[in-house]
């Protein structure tokens, strides 16, 4: 997984938070991903290949979010993590995905 290491603190601190998260969840940080600031909206995400979502943190906030993404037009859903563990985490976004295939 590559990290950016060419953010502010604010941003660096959030990274943490993000693989600290992962690693509470039980992924596996150690394949192909990222750790990073979307440059437009100002979120810090860190994404990984093996996973079908994304985790992120806002602009203005601490909270932990996973996004998906489809992959036929782009469209986002996003929740909160809370309290969800991975197999929660897993099953939403294959929900998501089969729902997709199925529109």
């Amino acid at each position: 997984m590559e990290i950016n290491t060419h953010v502010c603190s604010n941003e660096t601190r959030k990274i943490g938070m993000l693989i600290t998260k992962a690693a509470e969840l039980g992924m596996d940080v150690s394949g192909y991903g990222c750790a990073d600031v979307n440059k437009w909206s100002g979120n810090v995400y860190l994404w990984l290949e093996d996973y079908g979502f994304t985790l992120y943190i806002g602009l203005n906030s601490d909270d932990i979010y996973a996004l998906w993404s489809n992959p036929e037009d782009g469209e986002e859903v996003e929740v909160k993590v809370g309290n969800m563990t991975l197999t929660d985490l897993e099953n939403w976004a294959i929900d998501l995905y089969n729902q997709a295939e199925e529109a």
